[in-house]
């Protein structure tokens, strides 16, 4: 048995799932479902920064800011896709299965969809870049719209992590801890 009571699975029931990378799939197919509804009704220079009353500071051709925060999210899912199908494969993760704290699948799940977190922030901000420059509206300021997503990520992060540290604790201070008494 491992240490979170799961029986020990053999090495090749480890493998590629595409679960360990669906989160970042889900915003970058909700940013490329954003662009196809806006990108149309943009005008050939949309404004991106704005100054500290809401007005336009610095203009941008509406294809190129486009592109950048979209073919950045297409990175990040092609980096979480490659964790997911690559960090399978390595022998440190096919031959220490029953080593970790938490299961290996659990671990790689995490990893690969922790990457929605910067991934949404780069989704906000095309939104508002595109509800801006069509509807002349400000939605919620990038940084209290990050702030906002840090803090409910740090908050399911620890609240996932609870276990983890409990298994840890029992782990180094299990029966063998109370013997020495």
């Amino acid at each position: 048995m491992s240490i979170d009571n799961q029986p020990n699975l053999p090495a090749a029931s480890f493998s590629f799932r595409p679960a360990y990378f669906m989160a970042p799939l889900l915003v970058m197919v909700m940013s490329l479902i954003l662009t196809a509804i806006y990108f149309g009704q943009l005008p050939a220079e949309v404004a991106y920064r704005f100054s500290i009353d809401g007005a336009p500071v610095t203009y941008i051709n509406a294809g190129l800011i486009t592109g950048m925060l979209v073919g950045v999210q297409v990175l990040v899912v092609l980096l979480a896709f490659g964790l997911a199908f690559f960090l399978p494969r390595l022998s440190f993760f096919k031959t220490n299965q029953t080593d970790f704290w938490v299961k290996p699948g659990t671990l790689l799940g995490f990893m690969g969809n922790i990457m929605a977190v910067p991934q949404l922030i780069l989704a906000y901000a095309l939104l508002d870049v595109f509800v801006y420059n069509v509807h002349q509206i400000h939605l919620l300021p990038l940084w209290l719209f990050a702030i906002i997503l840090i803090v409910i990520a740090a908050i399911v992060i620890g609240i996932f992590a609870i276990p983890v540290f409990v298994r840890a604790y029992k782990t180094f201070n299990g029966p063998s801890a109370s013997k020495k008494e």
